[in-house]
């Protein structure tokens, strides 16, 4: 099974090699042909010529003597020595009176006979002597003497040096070929990959922007060319990306920092009530519970504005060196308390010291969230454990379940914004806590995956880079 190159420029190599190949070859055939045409053509024009003149002198009386072999070599020089000549009586047998020594019988076919009777002269290819790997050209010309055949010439030439002509040519472009279609391909290949440079570096350019920032473009190239016309459409495209996802972000932010202020009205004005001791106790079950939800919307908007601001870069305080074991130590009893709310056990592993670059009070919320997540989905008596290391210059935070694990098909939105597994399960939040841990994770310039299988519970795997000084020491 012929596998074809993945690449475009391995494509285009490819069909460069191969047209040249085909026009090589119409080429290299071409010329076989025209070089042995032309030299049978010469061979052809010499026999005729010798024929002729031969036949010319046949017509005198006086060529026919004792040194008529003689006169024929003083008359044609050596080319005379590489044909083979006979003259033969109007029946095609040979001519008394010309018995040339050591000359082989050419052979006379009944077409050429028939020719020669007419006065036509005729051209054939003959191997010599009959059965030989030997070819001649033999010409078969009639001797006219007033409109009748006095004889006939038989006139042959080895086909030796058209053979070998040709042969020496065929096997030149065989012996060139591969060479020349060697060099050809690597001509196409740089020259392709000098063409498609530009396309790798809009790639590259393409992989590092990311909808958290927008803004980078991709370099266009200098020239007018259709390349530079896809970086132009490209970037258009990311501008009006880039002005959607701004919008949307003011938008939640706007939209946030609207609901604040509400909220936090409706929230005093219940709790005022609450502790007046006149309210029916209906009511005071019914203020407690929108208490709540009142508590929820605000941790809803205090998330949203907090992940408005990690993604502008509008935190108020600039990153310093955080010991995420220190981090540990302090979400360790708040989690152990909701483990406990809920039947369950979690365990916060000790660690040695490790050192990132970031905000305490974001990782302090990507450890806080990460748990709280695997208690509330974990059924009574389940297990939760938070570990920390260090792995190959990384900082590498693992929150592992025994719950009832993830469906491969929730995994993949797992981490959007409002999405939640199970939304009629009770308690099942508002759908922002993993998405903000996605968001803490992303700049702090870390990575998060998840590994679950249903039934065997669930693992969140946090990977940071250390702080400068803890990588380099």
């Amino acid at each position: 099974m012929i596998r074809h190159p993945s690449t475009l420029r391995g494509r285009l190599t490819l069909w460069y090699t191969g047209i040249l190949t085909a026009m090589f070859a119409l080429l290299a055939l071409t010329s076989v042909i025209l070089l042995d045409r032309g030299l049978r053509n010469n061979v052809d024009d010499s026999l005729n010529t010798v024929g002729r003149a031969i036949a010319d002198s046949v017509r005198r009386p006086s060529f026919f003597g004792p040194d008529i072999e003689d006169s024929l070599q003083s008359m044609f020089g050596p080319e005379l020595a590489q044909r083979f000549f006979q003259l033969l009586d109007p029946f095609g047998r040979p001519d008394p009176r010309v018995a040339p020594p050591g000359r082989s019988r050419l052979p006379l076919s009944a077409v050429a006979l028939r020719n020669a009777e007419k006065g036509e002269a005729t051209l054939e290819t003959v191997r010599l002597p009959p059965g030989s790997n030997k070819s001649f050209r033999l010409l078969t010309l009639p001797a006219m003497r007033n409109g009748a055949t006095r004889n006939i010439v038989p006139v042959a030439m080895a086909l030796e040096n058209v053979e070998y002509a040709r042969s020496s040519l065929l096997f030149t472009l065989l012996m060139l070929a591969p060479v020349a279609l060697a060099v050809s391909a690597l001509g196409g290949w740089f020259l392709a990959r000098r063409a498609l440079a530009p396309v790798d570096t809009m790639v590259e350019a393409a992989r590092r922007i990311e909808a958290e920032n927008l803004a980078k473009r991709i370099p266009a190239p200098t020239s007018e060319d259709e390349l530079a016309r896809l970086a132009a459409v490209l970037n258009d495209m990311l501008e009006r990306l880039e002005r959607s996802f701004v919008a949307a972000r003011q938008f939640s932010a706007d939209a946030a920092h609207e609901l604040r202020t509400p909220l936090t009205i409706l929230k005093g004005e219940m709790e005022v009530a609450l502790r007046s001791a006149q309210a029916p106790v209906e009511i005071r079950k019914t203020l407690v519970s929108c208490l709540e939800e009142v508590d929820r919307l605000n941790g809803l908007v205090e998330d949203l504005l907090l992940m408005a601001s990690m993604e502008s870069n509008a935190l108020s305080m600039p990153p310093k060196p955080v010991n995420l074991a220190e981090v540990l130590e302090d979400a360790a009893p708040a989690l152990s308390e909701l483990a406990s709310r809920a039947g369950n056990y979690s365990k916060v592993a000790p660690a040695p010291p490790v050192w990132v670059e970031g905000y305490d009070s974001l990782l302090f919320r990507l450890v806080f969230n990460l748990a709280e997540n695997a208690i509330k989905y974990t059924p009574r008596g389940g297990r939760i454990e938070v570990t920390l290391e260090q792995q190959n210059g990384s900082a590498v935070l693992q929150v592992k379940d025994n719950g009832p694990g993830i469906a491969a098909e929730a995994q993949e939105r797992i981490f959007d914004r409002f999405y939640r597994v199970d939304p009629a399960r009770e308690g099942s939040g508002c759908g922002l806590g993993l998405a903000l841990v996605r968001s803490i994770v992303q700049l702090h310039k870390g990575e998060i995956r998840l590994s679950s299988t249903l039934g065997a519970g669930s693992c969140f795997r946090v990977t940071l880079p250390l702080a400068p000084a803890a990588a380099s020491a």
